[in-house]
């Protein structure tokens, strides 16, 4: 693996982690509604809050990825992913949670485009789509892990 390749490892690890928390509340929605007392309603909310968070910044994003670079953005961001997701662990109830929702999503907001502009740096015409589409790909590990591993261990 080439050195710059290395360096693109972080963010599309980030990028598993992000499709990860896409999927996760769903497959522990009755835990949740559960231990935080949230119903159908507050649930959706609080999802819709890590999808808003992605939608808000991705106007920041863009600009972040040209002034920044993709490496200290998704270094930056993912400094606020790993507390987010902290707190929405030790949520204590529904607001909390929504809070740490919409954290975890500004933090993941970077990881796939992070990739993709990697990729158009180190390759070219057929070469960055076959790039891009191995990274969307991998990304579905997250999804995969959010299924049913994350049901066994919830449940």
């Amino acid at each position: 693996m080439s050195p710059s390749a290395r360096l693109g490892v972080a963010p599309a690890g980030m990028t598993v982690v992000s499709q990860f928390h896409r999927a996760a509340v769903g497959v522990v929605a009755p835990e949740l509604a559960a231990d935080l007392g949230m119903g159908p309603g507050a649930l959706g909310a609080a999802n819709t809050a890590f999808f808003g968070a992605l939608l808000l910044a991705q106007i920041p994003v863009g600009v972040a990825l040209d002034r920044l670079g993709p490496r200290r953005l998704v270094l930056w961001l993912t400094a606020l992913a790993v507390p987010a997701a902290l707190l929405q662990a030790l949520a204590q109830d529904g607001a909390q949670f929504l809070a740490a929702r919409f954290l975890l999503g500004l933090g993941c907001a970077a990881s796939f485009m992070s990739v993709v502009v990697l990729a158009g740096r180190w390759h070219q015409g057929p070469a960055m789509t076959g790039a891009v589409a191995r990274i969307f790909a991998w990304s579905q590990l997250g999804i995969l892990a959010a299924g049913a591993p994350l049901a066994v261990v919830s449940g």
